[in-house]
């Protein structure tokens, strides 16, 4: 009696969610190249009607190249984006990102309600302590340089790290039945 099992499988990629990143379209607490610094809870109202933005490469409206789902933690806005693979920009845009020629991210967002950190100067630099997340961008220069991509993967990258975990699986399943034991 034949006990080995043979488990077929196709590779599928998850359409217009090929190329994808993650990292920090903008932190709390630090100033960034205006002076201006985010308030730990500034987006949390604007999360709470819209969580995904559409992603533009360098704040460019005629350029969207793919969208963010955003949430937020201890260290700031963050962000899975979803460059559209059929959108040549998103393509080169993803190529710069593996090569690390790109890195840095930059938020666009309307301001509800700030002080200015300098009361004797109103018109420098804020404390913004809401705002409404409209767009994010990948950009060459960040307004703040803690905005940065963290990882640069596809999904095809981690359908084939499934497939290889669940190879592996069926490999100490089929060398039970054929020799036994636990």
């Amino acid at each position: 009696m034949n006990n080995e099992r043979v488990k077929e499988f196709v590779v599928k990629a998850s359409e217009g969610e090929m190329f994808k990143f993650e990292g920090y379209l903008s932190t709390f607490g630090n100033a960034d190249r205006v002076g201006d610094v985010i308030e730990h809870g500034a987006f949390d109202d604007s999360l709470k009607r819209k969580a995904v933005v559409p992603m533009l490469y360098n704040h460019d409206r005629d350029k969207v190249i793919g969208k963010m789902e955003l949430s937020v933690n201890a260290v700031g806005l963050y962000v899975t984006g979803y460059l559209a693979e059929n959108i040549q920009k998103a393509q080169e845009v993803y190529e710069l990102l593996k090569f690390g020629a790109l890195d840095s991210m930059s938020i666009g967002m309307r301001v509800n309600d700030y002080e200015p950190i300098d009361k004797a100067d109103p018109w420098g630099a804020w404390l913004i302590k809401s705002a409404d997340v409209l767009e994010g961008s990948v950009v060459t220069i960040p307004a703040n340089e803690q905005a940065v991509v963290t990882s640069v993967k596809s999904n095809y990258e981690d359908e084939l790290k499934v497939l290889k975990q669940e190879n592996l699986a069926l490999r100490k399943e089929n060398l039970k039945l054929k020799y036994g034991g636990n």
